[in-house]
């Protein structure tokens, strides 16, 4: 009698199987323990707002996307409690903050419209609303890589006792912050960006006495940032201060109707709490502004060019007028004065905090 063969095992068939189901049962508990830390992230901030005056409720909140995104939502939450000096309520639209768990360096969010405020004493009632609102936060190892936010078709209603209605429209608003690359770690630098496009504000108009949409470009290296974190925002601006900190503006300009007007310079906060450094305008189109505020335009060219000369730059100050009529004129802010060379402007600068 022949022997048959043994009958060959079948449990290596199953074996592809029975790691597949490990490998879901793994990546399930490492989904679960990442929404865990998400939340206990969400509850330490609402603990900072809490040590900062204000309280946070999120009426339904929610951890989902599984089994490769993980999203937290937050359908309308409330806050109580001080922005700056005033006391009141208010809320925003939902909150949808996700990130990819294959990719969890960078974070996305968007928040609903509208964003309202109300003072408890009746001194403010703000509303905005956009189309959409998105941010992001990417980072990389040993901290931030880069921030943005973009809100598209922003618009404000503000109102108040005693205050006029100020309205106000723009087609986009984004602005970015990324550590400065070129700048040594023990200063924590961190490059600022910002673009606004076609503002558009009645009371703007009536100030400035242009018509037309306002664009402005803002781009400067903040540095000692490290000390801003932490405390209030005078405190995190007295902390500022006292390490030296300091606003480099790389470029800043600003366009509305004829006017234009391009800036760069320094500024920091002096020990009375105002600001005080140097900036170097050039303006186009400026001249009936300039007469609102009590200043000839020949007497701000003199000033001007005084100012040059007695800083030491007498070749580049004679060049007041460049081309097609562009002003130049370095303003010093010192001691609460504004100041064009020799030349006082009306201008009272009040401590910041």
């Amino acid at each position: 009698m022949t022997d048959l063969p043994p009958k060959p095992s079948r449990w290596k068939l199953y074996l592809p199987f029975v790691a597949l189901a490990v490998v879901a049962v793994g990546w399930s508990a490492f989904w679960k323990v990442a929404a865990g830390m998400t939340e206990a992230g969400l509850d330490d901030w609402f603990a900072q707002e809490h040590a900062q005056g204000r309280e946070w409720t999120c009426p339904d909140r929610s951890v989902s996307g599984y089994p490769f995104r993980l999203e937290v939502r937050c359908a309308a939450p409330r806050f109580t409690g001080r922005i700056g000096a005033v006391a009141g309520a208010g809320s925003v639209g939902d909150v949808l903050v996700a990130a990819h768990l294959y990719n969890p360096s960078l974070v996305l969010a968007q928040v609903g419209s509208p964003l309202a405020f109300k003072a408890q004493d009746g001194s403010l009632d703000l509303s905005v609303v956009w189309t959409q609102l998105q941010a992001s936060h990417r980072v990389r190892k040993g901290g931030l890589e880069r921030d943005s936010l973009e809100i598209e078709g922003p618009a404000l209603r503000l109102a108040g006792k005693g205050l006029p209605l100020i309205t106000a429209r723009a087609e986009l608003i984004e602005a970015h912050l990324r550590p400065n690359p070129d700048r040594a770690a023990a200063v924590s630098a961190l490059d600022f960006a910002m673009r606004l496009n076609k503002l558009e504000a009645p009371a703007l108009d009536s100030l400035s006495g242009y018509a037309g949409p306002l664009d402005a470009v803002f781009a400067a290296t903040i540095l000692q940032t490290d000390a801003l974190r932490g405390g209030d925002l005078a405190q995190s601006l007295e902390q500022w201060r006292q390490a030296g900190g300091k606003v480099e503006i790389r470029e800043a300009k600003l366009a509305k109707g004829e006017a234009l007007v391009e800036a760069n310079g320094a500024l920091e906060i002096d020990s009375a709490h105002r600001l005080a450094g140097r900036v170097e305008l050039q303006m186009t189109g400026l001249g009936p502004l300039l007469q609102r505020f009590g200043v000839a335009p020949g007497n701000a060219a003199i000033g001007g060019l005084l100012g040059g000369l007695l800083g030491g730059r007498g070749a580049a100050a004679q060049n007041q007028t460049g081309a097609k009529g562009a002003l130049r004129l370095p303003v010093d802010l010192n001691q609460g004065r504004a100041m064009i060379g020799p030349m006082r402007l009306p201008v009272v600068l009040n401590p910041l905090y």
